[in-house]
């Protein structure tokens, strides 16, 4: 770890297909894809998360994505608590929102049903 190196066999991931009953069947986006990886990176993966946990304290108060106990509900409950301030004191309230779905979107159907190799 001194030579910030991981084992290459660490690397590696299972790609899983999950089925989704939403959606038409012969299609490939009917499935998931998940990785599963190996005991030991998972293990690393917890070991550098509780390092930089304490970080954490450093976003602002009002960013939810990827943070322990915060939501998309968080949001939403502070989206409308901006907008019924501005509301009572008659001000206005502007908002933002992406739709990043698309993004999504582009991964390699192909291989999500094989074995590969992450990072």
């Amino acid at each position: 770890m001194r030579q910030f190196k991981i084992p290459r066999i660490w690397r590696r991931a299972l790609g899983v297909a999950i089925y989704k009953h939403n959606k038409p069947s012969g299609n490939l986006k009917r499935y998931r894809h998940i990785s599963l990886l190996l005991f030991p990176f998972t293990i690393l993966e917890r070991l550098i998360y509780a390092c930089v946990e304490p970080i954490d304290q450093l976003h602002p108060q009002e960013q939810a994505g990827f943070r322990h106990g915060r939501s998309t509900v968080d949001q939403v409950t502070l989206l409308t608590q901006n907008i019924e301030d501005s509301f009572l004191a008659k001000k206005k309230a502007g908002t933002v929102f992406v739709d990043l779905t698309a993004g999504y979107d582009t991964v390699w159907q192909a291989a999500s049903l094989m074995v590969h190799t992450i990072i």
